[in-house]
């Protein structure tokens, strides 16, 4: 039997002979990747197994009970990854390329705005509110529907006088009910000083910090009268 160019087809028509010169390793990668559509683009097996092992957790759960749109699960679900690998640079690197290439700038930045831990730290402080079900999901919906407009992840190259101009500008445009500031490693001390401008410069939010050794998150949160 002629073996079919795209070792998936072949696998989804049942042709298991198709396999039969490729080496254990290639096998599995195409299998998983059979398995998983939603994750083939990513291409990387090992990759795909830590999305497979974040697919289980409680902060996944809450995110697909309250999120209906696939792509931005996908994009969820491999922020979490990212976090996961955050030890293995070149494979954070690649898939974060991967996630760009497939679901542009705004997919980018839904994953590392969970990579980063906020939608965990998000969902702490409004459980605290006691707030119903419904109020919960709508407050999620419009976390990531606003996402470009709400949240700033500082990389080194940043000027800290521009980033904290346009900070300023979207909370005084829009008077979000959160604005975040995050970034990791060295540009800790740029987000310190960028949220130190920018609440000199506006007033009716409060600042709320938590700072790991790799990373930091800080909330400007606006006081409700």
């Amino acid at each position: 039997m002629e073996m079919s160019s795209d070792p998936v087809e072949s696998a989804a028509k049942g042709v298991a002979e198709a396999f039969l010169d490729w080496a254990p390793e290639k096998i599995k990668e195409y299998v998983q990747k059979f398995r998983h559509k939603d994750l083939a683009f990513v291409q990387d097996v090992e990759t795909i197994e830590e999305a497979l092992k974040q697919r289980k957790t409680t902060e996944c759960a809450i995110f697909k009970q309250n999120i209906e749109d696939e792509n931005l699960r996908i994009c969820f679900l491999l922020g979490l990854t990212l976090r996961g690998m955050e030890s293995d640079k070149e494979k954070c690197i690649n898939l974060r390329n991967r996630i760009l290439k497939t679901h542009g700038a705004y997919g980018l930045h839904v994953a590392q705005f969970v990579q980063n831990g906020i939608f965990a730290k998000f969902i702490g402080r409004y459980l605290e509110e006691a707030l119903t079900p419904n109020q919960m999901k709508q407050e999620i919906e419009n976390l990531f529907k606003n996402i470009e407009l709400t949240n700033s992840f500082i990389q080194y190259v940043d000027d800290i006088g521009m980033e904290a101009n346009k900070i300023v500008t979207r909370i005084q445009s829009h008077a979000p009910k959160t604005y975040v500031i995050s970034g990791l490693g060295s540009v800790k001390e740029n987000c310190r000083e960028i949220a130190d401008e920018v609440m000199y410069r506006i007033s009716g939010y409060s600042r709320e910090t938590y700072e790991t050794e790799l990373k930091i998150i800080i909330f400007l949160n606006r006081i409700e009268s």
